[in-house]
């Protein structure tokens, strides 16, 4: 009876003080620093998820009542006698937090333990209110109660997937324009293409030209930047002051962050896991945490930004600003952001940035321009074939892709001056390039071209070409050995 009492308290317990522990985003710090201590590799996701490995996560219960130790360690772990370097299946803290790790059972399904006799402590811990629950999550009945109020998405529910329909008229022609034909540069790879002039998604694999299902986007998009960390992709809009940020492995949207004005572009700081957002109707830059899922902070600044670059060696910005014709450095000394102008420019397609200089190609002008950013000024300019369009930059050479006779012209740094000029193809108009997975070669793509190309920058030479029927404005290519 006494038993029965404790149990029914503790449930009480568990209710009244619900909205305290099930709505937090964040581990408590001690919790989280001997998390890290034990699995220096852990990541903790904007809802406290904790991601250990690209095929491996644990999801946090916080406790009813909170204790306060002066010593944190392991009061209760399953299989028995293991540490959490060794990646149990449940731990239990000795201040009540407990971890339960996520794993596939027989049939592909995101499930927990299913040890029944688990301690009443792990029983009654909540899960995170605010957390994205995995697909289709099998819950053991030992630990339905730990999902508070949350709902478990089914795939129909909450993906972003529209299954493609086949034509119910059997004399309906073969329609190609959606078809791209994978080569062996795409084996166990996913890919993702968004069509010119579309809002949607096709998903392919290496198996077939035509896509698998589609993904549904809330407009056309700009442009979409992908996280190796998170597997998560950002997509900007043409309209609307919106950005989103979708889950690759479910495919669905997990973040919409609204900005004061419409974005421009977007660029990776890969190291901090951050995405630079400008705008120019805002003058500013926002920085997106694509871990926390949170913006974290605005830049506000004089100019109107645009072709954003980033540098990861010294953590600086580089921009272009087309109504005052001018590119741009930004510093950050602590919490303080200094801009300083580097020169005039004119019609910049593309901004790239070193740790001492910042490149940018000008399409009018067919020219590439250094500028040194100690001397915050132009110190070269390098004559290129016509219309350049995107670039590159790849251990210590910039790649320019030139449109107009499709050409790729191949700036060495350290010689200053062009070493390479391949011709590409002449047909179409190739305007963007896509690094592949696992690869020192690039995916060249373009409009009205029915073909890509494959560039291999070790060789400095066209590895391929392949006739396709899609005109691609953004692409995410994904190894399928990132996804969960």
């Amino acid at each position: 009876m006494n038993i029965k009492k404790n149990i029914l308290s503790l449930l009480f317990g568990a209710l009244l003080i619900f909205a305290q522990t099930a709505h937090a985003s964040k581990l408590p710090d001690d919790v989280w620093k001997y998390i890290k201590k034990q699995l220096p590799q852990a990541q903790q996701r904007f809802d406290s998820v904790l991601i250990i490995s690209d095929s491996l996560m644990y999801i946090p219960l916080y406790p009813p009542n909170t204790t306060t130790v002066d010593d944190l360690k392991i009061e209760y772990v399953y299989p028995q006698n293991k540490t959490l370097k060794d990646l149990p299946e449940v731990v239990l803290l000795n201040n009540g937090y407990s971890l339960l790790k996520v794993f596939k059972d027989e049939k592909g399904n995101y499930t927990l333990t299913k040890k029944d006799d688990l301690p009443i402590k792990v029983r009654l811990g909540l899960m995170p209110q605010d957390m994205l629950t995995p697909m289709g999550l099998k819950m053991p009945e030992s630990l339905k109660l730990t999902l508070g109020d949350l709902l478990i998405p089914t795939k129909d529910e909450s993906s972003l997937a529209l299954k493609n329909e086949k034509p119910t008229n059997s004399y309906t022609s073969t329609i190609k324009s959606n078809e791209f034909v994978p080569t062996v540069h795409f084996k166990n790879k996913k890919t993702f293409i968004n069509p010119r002039n579309s809002k949607f998604l096709a998903v392919y694999d290496n198996s077939s030209k035509t896509p698998m299902y589609e993904l549904k986007l809330s407009s056309m998009p700009l442009k979409i930047v992908t996280s190796e960390t998170s597997k998560v992709a950002l997509v900007l809009y043409w309209s609307g002051k919106k950005v989103e940020i979708i889950d690759l492995k479910d495919e669905r949207v997990i973040e919409s962050i609204e900005l004061s004005a419409s974005a421009t572009d977007v660029v990776l700081n890969k190291k901090d896991n951050i995405a630079y957002v400008a705008s120019q109707n805002a003058n500013a830059i926002y920085l997106i945490n694509l871990s926390s899922m949170k913006l974290d902070r605005v830049i506000k600044l004089d100019q109107k930004p645009a072709k954003l670059a980033y540098c990861e060696e010294d953590n600086t910005i580089a921009f272009y600003d087309e109504f005052l014709s001018k590119v741009f450095n930004v510093t950050q000394k602590d919490d303080t952001y200094t801009v300083k102008a580097m020169g005039d420019a004119n019609n910049i397609s593309k901004v790239l940035i070193d740790s001492e200089n910042i490149y940018a190609t000008s399409r009018i002008e067919n020219e590439l321009y250094v500028y040194n950013k100690e001397q915050s000024k132009l110190i070269n300019t390098i004559e290129l074939d016509k219309k350049p369009t995107d670039a590159l930059l790849f251990q210590g050479r910039i790649f320019i892709l030139c449109a107009k006779e499709g050409y790729m012209d191949v700036y060495d740094i350290a010689e200053n001056k062009i070493i390479s000029r391949e011709h590409l193809s002449q047909e179409g108009f190739y305007s963007n390039m896509t690094l592949i997975p696992g690869e020192n070669n690039v995916l060249i793509t373009g409009i009205n071209s029915k073909a890509y190309l494959v560039y291999n920058l070790d060789t400095m030479k066209l590895a391929q070409k392949q006739e396709t029927y899609i005109d691609v404005a953004n692409i995410i290519i994904m190894d399928k050995s990132q996804r969960l």
